[in-house]
């Protein structure tokens, strides 16, 4: 869902339920695997995109 930079709330809503599917999506924020803005403060609106995987 997030081959492209968008929204978090609008990937994860694409995904299913936000509430089983936000924890995963922090998950993947912390591994690296999903990529935002760091200088930005954390929200619903900041745009996500699929991580450079190491």
């Amino acid at each position: 869902m997030f081959s492209r930079p968008r929204p978090l709330r609008e990937g994860v809503e694409r995904v299913g339920d936000p509430i089983a599917v936000l924890p995963v999506a922090y998950h993947l924020l912390w591994s690296g695997q999903l990529c935002c803005d760091l200088d930005t403060p954390l929200s619903m609106e900041m745009p996500v995109h699929a991580g450079v995987r190491r």
